[in-house]
């Protein structure tokens, strides 16, 4: 009986544990020289500038090259947490999503409702944080 408390206090303690984060998924679609896939790699300083700021905000993520009629879909649906990569802030948009601070130009990542708050403040706390002269 005794050797089973210990494994029992061990499943406990697994079953307490947080679960991990799935990646967040930043769709892009292909935008060269700003945003395209090159041989699978997705490349250009768009996406350098995300992956840093993400990075730095210790979000684990997935980049996906996906249409922009699919990506508005996406955030219609809005069924997990992801982004879209460089969409422009109109009126209307901040009512169907949540969005970041510049990427580039005007153009920001537009995520779905159901990426969390605290998700979207690191993110920009990260994007303003690269946006500072070195």
């Amino acid at each position: 009986m005794m050797a089973r408390l210990p494994a029992a206090a061990l499943l406990m303690a697994a079953a307490s544990a947080p679960a991990a984060e799935p990646p967040l998924v930043v769709h892009y679609n292909e935008r060269p020289p700003h945003h395209y896939t090159e041989r699978g790699v997705p490349r250009g300083p768009a996406i350098d500038t995300v992956t840093s700021a993400l990075s730095a905000a210790h979000i684990a993520y997935r980049l996906r090259s996906t249409p922009a009629k699919q990506q508005l879909v996406i955030l219609q649906k809005n069924e997990a947490p992801a982004c879209m990569l460089a969409w422009v802030d109109l009126p209307g948009r901040d009512g169907k999503g949540k969005l970041s601070e510049k990427i580039y130009d005007e153009r920001r990542l537009w995520c779905t409702r159901a990426t969390p708050d605290e998700t979207m403040q690191r993110i920009d706390a990260a994007l303003r944080n690269a946006a500072l002269p070195k």
